[in-house]
């Protein structure tokens, strides 16, 4: 029932923004205290003109931002920004360490249960409504050792 809600939201997008189409839309889960979270989508133009997102509004959170990553001097950091671009006839994915909708202050911890609601607003003067949004837990990906590096326990 949850998924046909999902898709009947989804479905809903070619009567009111026919421009935007939008794919595999998340929220990031989150352990108990944790004061943000993050939205996570691809959104496609199918018009011949590019189109910002250029804001959203959430039911998890008061204080939704757009943001992405930036890698200055080998050192990933998040920033806020003023739209997310999306080319004419194109793709824009909004995953980990690239652009999301970031969630701050969220009002409850996001788990299993969580569903969300989701507006995005387009620099077109369109909006789409999303409903029920389901949650999915991010593992933290497994990096390699840097070389050089000294904490292993091998002995000689």
């Amino acid at each position: 029932m949850k998924k046909a809600m999902l898709s009947l939201s989804l479905l809903s997008l070619g009567l009111f923004a026919a421009d935007i189409s939008v794919e595999d839309v998340f929220v990031k889960q989150t352990p108990p205290n944790a004061k943000n979270s993050a939205i996570f989508l691809t959104l496609k133009n199918n018009s011949d003109k590019d189109i910002a997102l250029v804001s959203a509004k959430s039911n998890l959170s008061d204080k939704v931002e757009l943001h992405t990553h930036t890698n200055q001097d080998g050192k990933m950091s998040m920033i806020k920004v003023d739209k997310i671009d999306i080319k004419a006839h194109s793709n824009t994915a909004l995953r980990p360490g690239s652009y999301h909708i970031m969630l701050l202050d969220i009002k409850n911890p996001v788990d299993a249960n969580t569903r969300a609601d989701l507006t995005l607003v387009f620099d077109n003067k369109e909006s789409i409504e999303l409903k029920n949004i389901s949650s999915k837990e991010l593992k933290k990906p497994n990096h390699p050792k840097p070389k050089g590096d000294n904490t292993t326990n091998d002995k000689k």
